[in-house]
């Protein structure tokens, strides 16, 4: 085709002409044959339409030569610009056609330093707060679950005015490391709701690279410890899923706050859902997630959640965690703010979305990974450059923009 068009191209005007006293040729091809031939066709005669005294006629191969020559700079400038996009412009979060990138700063070394900054809660008398320096090897606090020093400290510096406290909750049941998604959650909560605290309750604490890196990065982070329940209201839970979720509802009643799965990215601050005293998300149209909660303390849509569990049946997988608080909401709507989709979009019937394609989650809250659906795991290197929906989450929460990164495109 290209080939086509010079052709045309060059019969329209005048065929470029060979000029006396050339130097040789720098073709391909008289270079790869060692030919002397005195070919240089850029050079053409002084006035168009013209043609020098000494002058031959372009012949096929030195056509072909012309040819090879500047193919090979046009795929080489194609290829230029596909490597090198432009750098996006310092608004561009309204664009989600990702063809501009931006600088990604290197993530720091645990290595560069012997010391980490940790909160310490001192529960004598009056629980104080302050911040210490420990070592990388120091592990969090500890605290019963039903830790009355921990509680009067929520009273006193979690709550701003709004019902719901500035409090993160995640459960971890049963030992397990922490991976690159789990992370990204951790890092998200701090770094875009600011909380007083982050609890995480179980019974035993994550571990692993991705941790330790955690603690480095939010200081705020205590362990509230607690074993798996094992009934509800004597009916005994069939898995660590359904415990978990009966875990999440009971460390709210006690505590209010924000739960989070361990794969739910907050994407921007909830602070005006907070003034609800209860907020859930659809998913679906039929169910409400329990995957991002906003609750008061001891809130009443969240008693009447917690008092259908006395119909449990372990063979039902997600029927009382996400299907009866919707119904719920349908009974009691004064008791609840619903988002549509705010928290969870692309849900779990859309994954192509998250984990093929660009979704643009400019209008969500927060985003539902799905970890256990996606068999990939990414890092701090390979995630600058992964053009889909959740190397575009990932990069906002570690570097604040959703655009490939600069220095990952050689």
């Amino acid at each position: 085709m290209w080939e086509q068009q010079y052709l045309i191209s060059q019969q329209s005007r005048h065929p470029p002409r060979f000029v006396g006293n050339e130097k040789p040729c720098t073709s391909s091809r008289c270079i790869s044959e060692h030919l002397n031939c005195p070919c240089d066709i850029n050079k053409t005669s002084a006035r168009p339409g013209t043609r020098s005294n000494n002058t031959t006629s372009l012949n096929k191969a030195s056509l072909l030569d012309y040819l090879r020559d500047n193919l090979t700079s046009y795929f080489d400038g194609e290829k230029n610009k596909r490597q090198k996009p432009a750098v996006c412009p310092a608004e561009n979060s309204h664009k989600w056609d990702f063809n501009c990138v931006s600088h990604c700063p290197d993530m720091p070394h645990l290595s560069a330093t012997s010391d980490r900054a940790q909160v310490c809660i001192k529960c004598k008398n009056k629980p104080t707060i302050k911040l210490e320096n420990v070592k990388q090897v120091t592990p969090i606090q500890s605290f019963p679950e039903n830790s009355e020093c921990i509680s009067e400290f929520v009273m006193q510096n979690c709550y701003d005015g709004n019902p719901v406290p500035s409090l993160v909750h995640y459960i971890w049941f049963s030992k397990k490391e922490m991976n690159f998604y789990h992370f990204l959650s951790f890092l998200s909560a701090s770094k875009f709701l600011k909380p007083c605290l982050i609890m995480v309750h179980g019974d035993y604490l994550p571990f692993g690279f991705y941790w330790d890196y955690l603690l480095n990065l939010v200081p705020n982070i205590i362990h509230m410890q607690r074993n798996p329940p094992e009934d509800v209201f004597g009916i005994p839970l069939g898995n660590i899923e359904h415990k978990a979720d009966v875990g999440r509802i009971q460390a709210l009643q006690r505590f209010g706050g924000i739960y989070m799965d361990t794969d739910e990215i907050i994407l921007r601050s909830l602070d005006n859902l907070r003034k609800y005293p209860f907020t859930l998300s659809h998913a679906v149209d039929h169910n409400l997630s329990n995957g991002l909660i906003l609750s008061e303390k001891n809130a009443a849509f969240l008693s009447k959640w917690f008092s259908e569990y006395k119909t449990y049946s372990k063979v039902q997988w997600a029927y009382h965690s996400t299907i009866v608080p919707n119904l719920l909401s349908e009974k009691y709507p004064d008791l609840i703010h619903v988002e549509n989709k705010t928290f969870v979009r692309p849900n779990y019937t859309q994954l192509r979305l998250l984990f093929e394609m660009n979704f643009d989650w400019s209008k969500n809250y927060a985003i539902h990974l799905y970890i256990r659906f996606y068999k990939f795991i990414h890092d701090f290197n390979d995630i600058r450059y992964l053009n889909t929906t959740i190397g575009s989450v990932a990069r906002h929460v570690l570097y604040g923009s959703k655009e490939l990164c600069a220095n990952a495109i050689n």
